[in-house]
């Protein structure tokens, strides 16, 4: 090698060399920065569900740093004298909180003391709350809590028109059932609006209160009337598709094997006034017969 291969060897160590103890230098004074403290905000010191009241001993107050401050939160400055602490307490949550959590106006159910209903608060803009009375084994045999969603179906005794009953046998002879609206919301099942206090099988009528819209409240104050509701408990977060969103056609007449067989004996027996009817075990046969002749003048 000649003498300017060596030169720039040693010119690149030298330069490593350098450049190692610049870095060391400098990570070693720096040191570790304590996360800004300077503010306290009231957190939950458990898991507290929708709906439940907020006691003294569910919160205490704990240090928070400036940069996760955001609008909503209950800070120990703003609440110097413990003689006066936030006002709220004796309040219902209208969204759980985990424990840890600060506590913020956002979760607590607005002008509640000032005589908010509660459940009046929880209802989505543009929403209606209807309360409906129903058995309990049409009430998912009574395991329906706040936050289900179901199926409304409706059982009923159509009224039919003199004028089609002759008609209506292979459509319905006296039930039918439909599906009269879906994926709606429970807000209440009595007077329970806590999500974690599931219902029991005990009594033989429950109320359940659901979210609606206006057409819907108007949907089920009239079907209320017409018949027996269940409902369907759907599966969390289940969504309507496509295959599932028509309503099947369910009575009595396209349910029970009876009721198909008779209509379709019914079906057979109709005849016309030149017919012969034959009767053979269940089987019945229509055969056509030659009118007479009319007599000449």
């Amino acid at each position: 090698m000649n003498r300017s291969v060596f030169l720039i060897m040693g010119g690149a160590i030298l330069v490593a060399v350098v450049v190692a103890l610049v870095m060391s230098s400098h990570l070693s004074s720096n040191k570790p920065v304590a996360p800004s403290e300077t503010n306290q905000v009231l957190v939950t010191n458990r898991n507290i569900v929708t709906g439940e009241v907020l006691k003294p001993e569910d919160a205490r107050w704990q240090p928070w740093p400036d940069s996760a401050m955001y609008e909503g939160l209950y800070v120990r400055k703003d609440y110097p004298d413990d003689k006066n602490p936030p006002d709220v307490y004796g309040i219902p949550l209208r969204r759980p909180l985990a424990s840890g959590e600060p506590v913020t106006k956002q979760a607590l159910v607005p002008d509640y003391k000032g005589g908010s209903n509660y459940l009046a608060a929880t209802i989505a803009p543009g929403m209606r709350a209807v309360a409906i009375p129903a058995r309990i084994e049409g009430a998912a045999g009574g395991f329906l809590m706040p936050g289900d969603h179901v199926d409304v179906i409706l059982t009923y005794s159509p009224n039919i028109a003199s004028d089609v009953q002759g008609y209506a046998g292979p459509l319905i002879t006296r039930t039918a059932s439909e599906t009269i609206m879906s994926n709606v919301k429970i807000l209440a099942v009595d007077q329970n609006v806590k999500e974690e206090d599931r219902g029991d099988a005990k009594g033989s009528l429950r109320t359940i209160t659901v979210e609606v819209t206006q057409q819907g409240a108007q949907t089920l104050a009239l079907v209320s009337q017409m018949g027996t509701i269940s409902f369907a408990l759907r599966r969390i977060g289940e969504k309507d598709s496509p295959d599932n969103t028509g309503r099947p056609l369910t009575t009595d007449s396209t349910t029970s094997d009876i009721l198909k067989r008779l209509n379709k004996i019914e079906a057979q027996t109709k005849t016309g006034a030149n017919n012969v009817r034959v009767y053979s075990g269940t089987a019945v046969t229509n055969i056509p017969v030659r009118s007479a002749t009319p007599p000449a003048n």
